[in-house]
């Protein structure tokens, strides 16, 4: 694997994997509950994030299929990209696109987190199958941004899990009084 896309990958492990533990203390009952207005659970938030990870390794295998096609980034996808970074960090709220959006109303911690093992070993897979003249192609289109290299795809990862684990720990502190 590229050193720059493992560095950023197994700050992405260390993330997830410090969140998982940190949950497994709390029952799923409580990981179930809905936050309030309706709005997505613990556990809900985390098969979403599970998701994103599964699409997104799948559009990237379909991109490389097509290596012919593929654009290089370009200094419009770069400040996309950055503008996509700032809106995650900003603390808006946005509603998910419909292919991320089904989420199921109850799941389990352990079931989540084998799942997201799962999806990590493709992704661990993927980057290092990722041949060096692609990592400054476009292999992935963000529904808003458009789109990105493996190297921005892999912040965009990251800036969406940091999104949703402020939601994760708001609810939690809330459930917790």
């Amino acid at each position: 694997m590229n050193p720059k896309l493992e560095v950023k990958y197994l700050r992405l492990e260390q993330t997830r994997n410090r969140l998982l533990d940190n949950l497994e203390s709390m029952d799923d009952s409580l990981l179930n509950t809905l936050a309030p207005e309706g709005k997505w659970s613990i556990n809900q938030t985390i098969a979403h994030l599970i998701i994103v990870e599964e699409l997104t390794i799948s559009y990237i295998r379909n991109k490389i299929s097509k290596e012919h096609e593929l654009q290089h980034t370009s200094l419009s996808n770069t400040l996309k990209s950055i503008l996509l970074k700032i809106a995650l960090k900003s603390g808006m709220k946005f509603k998910a696109p419909a292919s991320v959006a089904t989420v199921p109303d109850t799941a389990y911690l352990k079931s989540l987190r084998h799942r997201w093992d799962e999806v990590r070993f493709q992704l661990e897979d993927l980057l290092t199958e990722i041949p060096p003249q692609l990592l400054d192609k476009c292999l992935f289109k963000h529904p808003y941004a458009g789109p990105l290299s493996i190297t921005q795809t892999l912040h965009f990862l990251q800036d969406h899990y940091d999104h949703h684990l402020r939601q994760i720990n708001h609810l939690k502190q809330h459930l917790l009084k």
